[in-house]
């Protein structure tokens, strides 16, 4: 079997791609820190100030878990950005020494990184799709029973 051989424009191509995700990757770290501190900052300031302590009859509510919810994005949202910073340094590595264990090594990283954003969409399609088909009982319970009454 013959082995792939890159061209100059094609290792022209890795580089700059190497270039761009390694940027993006680092814009993703401080994108994961700063959703960290804005989940301890929620977390903190809702736990400390109730805004419905005053409102009678208002159950309470934890919102404090919303800084919590942020703090279990920031680390699902770790994963595909690391997964993108260490394709950027590999393939500078498998570029730079010329190394197949590198080159290899940084395919599978970009592998990871698009498996786990196409499972992460996936999930989402399907969380709208049962948030879409709960509100829609909910809207259709709510018109048949205003309907309902209003018939009688």
């Amino acid at each position: 079997m013959e082995q792939l051989k890159l061209s100059n424009e094609s290792i022209g191509f890795l580089r700059e791609a190497k270039t761009w995700t390694f940027f993006l990757s680092i814009l993703g770290f401080i994108g994961v820190g700063i959703m960290v501190l804005a989940g301890i900052f929620m977390g903190v300031f809702f736990t400390v100030i109730d805004i419905f302590k005053d409102i009678p009859n208002m159950p309470s509510f934890p919102f404090g878990l919303f800084g919590f919810l942020y703090i279990i994005l920031a680390v699902i949202y770790f994963f595909p950005v690391y997964y993108l910073y260490k394709f950027s340094k590999d393939i500078g590595s498998a570029l730079l020494y010329n190394n197949e264990e590198h080159l290899t090594s940084s395919f599978r990283f970009l592998k990871k990184h698009f498996k786990f954003i196409g499972i992460m969409i996936i999930c989402m399609i399907a969380f709208y799709f049962v948030i879409f088909i709960v509100f829609a009982i909910i809207g259709a319970a709510g018109a048949f029973s205003n309907s309902s009454s209003m018939f009688a």
